[in-house]
């Protein structure tokens, strides 16, 4: 027995044999189809995306039937990436212009606009990298006649999935009776894999690459027993502390049920506002499913990147109205276009950087191409001014008080023509943000930390760094410390406090950051429900005795290791 590290995908304890899952081989490169034949490989993948299209429109329905509209809408985004004309429009291109075979266009066309997403910093965008290679499979598996090993069920025995990576489509094709977990070496907690993994209710995890040699077929293995663990070839023993844990859970999911559209208060009565963070339209019917208090995070980029060319004062009005509508009153933070550096725009040219992270993005961008900044600005006032709803436009990368006037000014001035009602807040991204949070007191209505980037820039680690991913945490005392002078400072001058990182998801930075003491954690909506019920059941007093403990110790593993026993003594964890 001996076990390995892993990151949780998707919460809960698997405990069977491993099968893994072989995709079918690549796709031929053929670059020399005759002029007098590419007629006949363009009809044979304009039928293809027929036959796809209609499978997919298929599959929404399925889905919506058993997972519901949120987990629908991901297939609705398949099925209109495939319907794009321009999506359409390369593949033809490279058969008619370069002779390519239909199938070797699909697969190109897929894997170019893939590599797109996965060049993006924001790892809600990296994430739909999958998506994309997922369309190419399924047109390219009709065009050589390939199903992937769908017409069968898989696994054909109860076991433990192991892949390099697995696409939404692989997710919930697989038969479910049977399925008791994933092993991948690829995704990221908010992949759409993993996202229907969460909502299945199957246990998923991430190994390094060299790991998954050693999970042979018929392996056994036990997923998360202990926090972020895979235990390989487990004893009798751990088997049946499994078994016992997975009863457990069964119980704990239908006690969380019960919590849905009730506060998140302490024992001794201090509220907490819980909201959701979201990366598009398509999200909403998962955040309102939970019914969070409000978006601490609507990232406005997604509009952006699924237009080809800037979307305008129209588009934008229409589509931040929609979204304000669709919460009912509930507050919503809208992010202003955080693009630049690493994650330009597909239409508009931008600068390569050395360091793009630390480079020409955020804010900086935006007050570079002022046009884009004030479009947007002018529509969220007129989404404002039609619905009669507040808006809140928060500021990201900022690391200057002239920064925020520059907003405060745009929103001021646009306001007298227009109407609406704006409240202006920064992203506290940056350690510089977070010392200085008093002299924003005027500009600024709130602060909400991006712990992602705050971390980041606080321990000097690139968050995307695999050889360095044991230094990057958040559970760092330097980075508690920050976001708790951040918290104080604007509580003395009126400003509200939110964080809008995935770690305001995670048990353990839960409880951290309500000693903190913001007003409003945000975070995945499915993450909500177990938040609410650790809230629920601490007092707001035992939280700040604990934070300030754990903010003096030495290091992230300690202050992580306090918070997980904090929990794990009242029973929280499961």
């Amino acid at each position: 027995m001996f076990s390995i590290n892993t990151i949780t995908l998707s919460d809960g304890v698997a405990c069977g044999p491993v099968l893994n899952y072989r995709k079918s081989a690549e796709v031929e490169e053929k670059k020399d189809v005759p002029p007098e034949k590419r007629g006949a490989e363009r009809a044979q993948l304009e039928e293809s995306l027929s036959v796809s299209l209609n499978e997919i429109q298929s599959l929404v329905g399925e889905v919506r039937k058993s997972l519901g509209d949120d987990k629908a809408s991901i297939f609705e985004c398949h099925a209109d990436i495939i319907s794009d004309e321009e999506f359409q429009h390369d593949m033809f291109s490279l058969i008619e212009e370069k002779g390519y075979s239909a199938a070797y266009a699909a697969s190109v066309i897929a894997e170019q606009n893939a590599l797109e997403m996965e060049e993006l910093d924001d790892p809600y965008f990296k994430e739909r990298a999958a998506d994309f290679r997922d369309i190419g499979q399924r047109i390219v598996s009709h065009l050589t006649k390939e199903q992937n090993g769908t017409e069968e069920e898989f696994p054909p025995h109860k076991a433990v999935v192991v892949a390099e990576s697995l696409s939404p489509g692989e997710t919930i094709r697989f038969y479910k009776p049977n399925l008791l977990g994933f092993i991948v070496a690829k995704g990221g907690k908010n992949s759409h894999a993993a996202i229907l993994a969460r909502s299945i209710g199957v246990p998923a995890v991430v190994v390094s690459e060299n790991m998954l040699s050693l999970l042979k077929d018929t392996t056994m293995v036990v997923l998360n027993i202990e926090n972020d663990t895979l235990i390989v070839e487990p004893d009798r023993k751990t088997i049946e502390k499994a078994e016992k844990i997975q009863t457990v859970q069964e119980n704990r999911k239908i006690r969380l049920k019960k919590l849905k559209g009730k506060p998140a208060v302490t024992k001794d009565n201090h509220r907490f506002k819980l909201y959701a963070n979201s990366g598009s339209m398509k999200d909403l019917a998962a955040v309102t499913a939970e019914q969070p208090d409000g978006i601490g995070l609507f990232r406005t980029e997604f509009l952006f990147m699924e237009q080809s060319s800037l979307p305008n004062e129209e588009i934008q009005a229409a589509y931040y109205a929609k979204v304000l509508e669709s919460l009912d009153g509930k507050p919503v933070i809208f992010r202003l276009l955080d693009i630049g550096g690493d994650k330009p725009l597909p239409y508009m040219p931008h600068p390569k950087e050395k360091n793009p992270f630390l480079g020409w993005r955020g804010i900086r961008f935006l007050l570079d191409n002022g046009e884009i900044l004030r479009t947007q600005i002018r529509s969220m006032l007129i989404a404002s001014a039609s619905t009669h709803q507040t808006v809140r436009i928060m500021v990201p990368m900022v690391s200057c008080v002239s920064e925020m006037k520059a907003v405060h000014d745009i929103i001021k001035e646009e306001q007298k023509s227009i109407g609406g009602d704006a409240i202006p807040g920064m992203m506290v991204e940056t350690p510089a943000a977070a010392m200085n949070v008093l002299n924003f007191k005027d500009l600024s209505g709130f602060i909400s930390i991006g712990s992602n980037d705050l971390t980041q820039y606080t321990v000097a680690v690139d968050r995307e760094s695999e050889v360095l991913r044991r230094l990057y945490s958040e559970f760092h005392p330097s980075v508690l410390q920050l976001m708790y002078r951040a918290v104080t400072d604007a509580g003395k001058v009126g400003m509200e406090t939110g964080i809008c990182g995935e770690f305001a998801g995670r048990p353990e930075g839960a409880v951290l950051l309500a000693g903190i003491g913001f007003d409003e954690l945000s975070m995945s909506a499915g993450s909500i429900p177990a938040v609410k019920e650790i809230l629920r059941n601490c007092s707001f007093t035992e939280l700040q005795d604990l934070t300030k403990a754990v903010i003096k110790l030495p290091d992230a593993e300690s202050v992580q290791q306090k918070a997980h026993n904090f929990l794990e003594e009242r029973g929280l964890l499961l």
